[in-house]
């Protein structure tokens, strides 16, 4: 699992390079047109997935409050 974990970073990492590297020579307005494309994509897929991590974590079917109840037990001293 750790070693496609290095090999993710290393691939996206590669990717970023290549991409800054090729988007160097190109129109301003073609580069800055990608560059917004990509940052709105991945600004996108990021809220989409914190979005779905809490409401994985907040279950819609108990619509039941939660009590909680304190018992407290008194004990005698010993000796």
């Amino acid at each position: 699992m750790r070693s496609n974990l290095v090999r993710y970073r290393r691939w996206i990492l590669a990717v970023a390079t290549g991409g800054a590297f090729a988007l160097g020579g190109c129109d301003p307005n073609v580069r800055n047109t990608v560059l917004s494309g990509v940052e709105g994509a991945t600004t996108t897929i990021l809220t989409a997935f914190v979005q779905a991590f809490f409401q994985s974590l907040n279950d819609d079917n108990d619509n039941t409050p939660t009590t909680v109840q304190a018992t407290f037990e008194l004990t005698q001293p010993v000796g």
